[in-house]
């Protein structure tokens, strides 16, 4: 099975994006001015399987480990069945703890590192794109819950209907 990683960041503070508005009146969005976000870490296999773990804490070698053994590996692995899982170069893909993990999981996983700078490479990309798209341009969050909860049901909802994210996986077949 293949598998594509990454993570992504989705801030409070909004984004304008394309939509329509009368001719030279550019839509305002509330702001509060805050800089808080929301990061999350997500894997979409080329069935359209996706599973993510949003967290408040930074990225790092600690909490990339927990979501590949927490959540990674129970949604993908099938014995005798590897996983053939591709990610980004971020820091702490590479550290000597993640390196041991992978190590030590090799016979159910097997780790292959994207070139540096080609996020086009990385099916997990387009999630974020769509998701960007669909829940956070245009839309004020007063609180960080509400983007939250907004986030929680758009992948909740990929998860439910596969067919969603299937338009969007098809270069990569």
């Amino acid at each position: 099975l293949i598998v594509y990683e990454d993570e992504a960041s989705f801030r409070q503070t909004p984004t304008i994006h394309r939509t329509w508005a009368r001719l030279n009146s550019q839509p305002k969005i509330p702001t509060e001015g805050q800089r808080q976000c929301q990061k999350v870490f997500g894997a979409v296999a080329l069935s359209g399987q996706f599973t993510y773990r949003l967290q408040d804490t930074y990225f790092n070698t600690d909490t990339y480990v927990a979501f590949l053994e927490d959540v990674v590996l129970p949604k993908f692995y099938r014995r005798n069945h590897r996983i053939f899982y591709i990610q980004d170069n971020a820091s702490y893909h590479k550290a000597e703890n993640t390196f041991a993990w992978f190590t030590k999981n090799r016979s159910r996983i097997e780790v292959f590192n994207l070139p540096q700078y080609f996020p086009d490479l990385n099916a997990a990309e387009r999630i974020w794109n769509h998701t960007r798209k669909h829940t956070t341009h245009n839309r004020y969050f007063k609180t960080k819950k509400e983007l939250h909860d907004a986030l929680q049901i758009t992948f909740d909802d990929i998860q439910k209907d596969p067919k969603i994210i299937s338009g969007l996986l098809a270069p990569f077949f």
